[in-house]
């Protein structure tokens, strides 16, 4: 227990480190070598992901699952950090991070102080695991739609702050946004069908929230995803779609439980 404590808190000082390089190198995007400052956040970042991973593992696996909204909430933070580090050894996308890290900083010590949990089957602790991830790529997706609307926004008016000068140029955010939303999707199909096979009674499993929320997202997804290939679908409209549908995915997975919370504690 002490040696997971221990790596989570320098899991979350890393990361805070690594949102303080992000931030500086916005700050002073003209002014330093974006280079070498990409290569020290990247560094950062990778050692974070891997005392963070060790950590988690301490906490969710004791010989079977043990899941806890913590747990979660702390793997969705992980898998992003994850995703975003893949993601950025190819597209210099790093930047994203001023939105994906701080979140890490936070939630890598969540399982530490909050460490109730609820025995799960590996079958059924699978499907959670595909379900974060879905939640986790979907998430990034979204930060990186709201980035590009500013950033489409502000060059319409060119009006381009530090912050946007430090993205990558219009089309590769608008591709790589694409690209999150689709893999997000297909991962949040196969969360959804795996599902199917838990489900004994909605009603009287607490579930109905979470799976009208969790469909409903996924229709939005799937129209939109409809509405780009066959239509051009894109820019702000695509953003807008991008944002309610995680939105809604939100409500399903948080919301649902701070619901049953409240109405059956």
């Amino acid at each position: 227990m002490l040696l997971s404590s221990f790596t989570a808190l320098s899991a979350s000082l890393l990361y805070l480190f690594a949102t303080l390089f992000i931030w500086r190198k916005i700050r002073w995007v003209d002014r330093l070598d974006g280079t070498f400052q990409r290569h020290r956040i990247l560094f950062l970042v990778s050692i974070a992901t891997l005392l963070h991973l060790f950590s988690l593992s301490q906490t969710l696996w004791q010989g079977h699952f043990a899941f806890s909204l913590s747990n979660a909430i702390s793997m969705i933070a992980l898998l992003a950090s994850l995703i975003l580090l893949y993601l950025s050894l190819k597209t210099a996308c790093e930047t994203l991070g001023i939105f994906v890290f701080p979140m890490a900083t936070l939630t890598a010590l969540l399982p530490i102080g909050f460490q109730a949990t609820v025995e799960l089957p590996v079958a059924l602790g699978s499907h959670i695991l595909i379900s974060i991830a879905a939640y986790s790529m979907l998430g990034i997706a979204t930060a990186q739609a709201i980035l590009y609307s500013i950033q489409e926004q502000r060059f319409r008016k060119k009006q381009l702050s530090n912050l946007m000068r430090a993205l990558p140029p219009l089309q590769e955010m608008e591709q790589l946004m694409l690209k999150l939303v689709v893999i997000g999707f297909v991962l949040l199909s196969f969360a959804l069908l795996s599902g199917a096979f838990f489900v004994e009674d909605l009603f009287a499993q607490h579930l109905v929230h979470k799976t009208f929320f969790a469909i409903l997202s996924w229709l939005v997804y799937g129209w939109f995803l409809i509405g780009h290939y066959r239509s051009g679908w894109r820019g702000q409209k695509a953003v807008r779609y991008i944002v309610w549908a995680y939105a809604l995915l939100i409500i399903s997975f948080i919301g649902t439980e701070l619901i049953l919370h409240v109405l059956y504690d």
